[in-house]
């Protein structure tokens, strides 16, 4: 540059392309910084928070059961990442509106009575099941779907000292206290084979369900009373 110039120094395309790409870096590493944290700190409060990203990712979320509706249905009150450890809340009046509602993946448990319609044999005998696996218990969910009710369709998982991690929807089928579902939008979390497997020793020992005499299925008993 000439003495005396004010013209500004000329910066040669290389170091241009450099300084963008350490700018791009240092924004993209502080949002996905920013991302991260929102997301460790974030509670879902209920099924329609969860974002359809976290069923594409299968996300896993963690949590406390705080009540269980029927064989295969809960509501989970969401405690993310970094508050694990934070006691769960005593059960009030308004689950809904802070808990996440949950359907077990691939199962079909017996139906409760509701809105005026009996309840299928072995309806108490499944909920109680499930009431004694995860009610009150620490469980993770990974969600896959969603359902025409709005509630999460997900795997449930929970841990015991002498099992060690034990899936929901598989006791209810090796116990015969639910068959294996096959209605549309069915979520199988890639196990169909296992599932269907454990629902054929199930039937072969006559256990649950499969010793019923006259057996409707959840399916049926619902078409029929629609």
């Amino acid at each position: 540059m000439p003495v005396g110039s004010t013209d500004p120094p000329r910066i040669s395309l290389f170091d241009r392309l450099r300084l963008y790409s350490e700018a791009a870096l240092y924004i993209g590493a502080t949002t996905g910084l920013s991302l991260g944290l929102y997301f460790m700190f974030r509670r879902y409060h209920t099924s329609a928070d969860i974002p359809d990203r976290a069923l594409k990712s299968r996300t896993k979320i963690r949590g406390y059961v705080l009540d269980v509706s029927d064989g295969d249905s809960l509501r989970v009150y969401h405690t993310p990442l970094v508050r694990w450890f934070e006691q769960k809340p005593e059960k009030k009046r308004g689950l809904a509106k802070y808990t996440i509602s949950v359907r077990l993946s691939a199962v079909d448990a017996p139906e409760v009575s509701h809105f005026g319609k009996p309840a299928q044999p072995l309806s108490a005998e499944a909920k109680q099941l499930l009431v004694d696996q995860v009610l009150n218990k620490r469980v993770t969910i990974v969600p896959l779907a969603k359902d025409q009710y709005g509630r999460v369709v997900a795997t449930v998982t929970y841990r015991s000292w002498w099992l060690g991690k034990t899936n929901a929807a598989h006791v209810m089928l090796r116990q015969g206290m639910a068959t294996l579902y096959t209605g549309g939008n069915a979520q199988y979390d890639g196990e169909k084979e296992l599932l269907e497997r454990i629902q054929s020793d199930a039937k072969r020992a006559k256990r649950g369900i499969w010793g019923l005499r006259n057996y409707e299925s959840p399916a049926a008993y619902k078409q029929k009373h629609k």
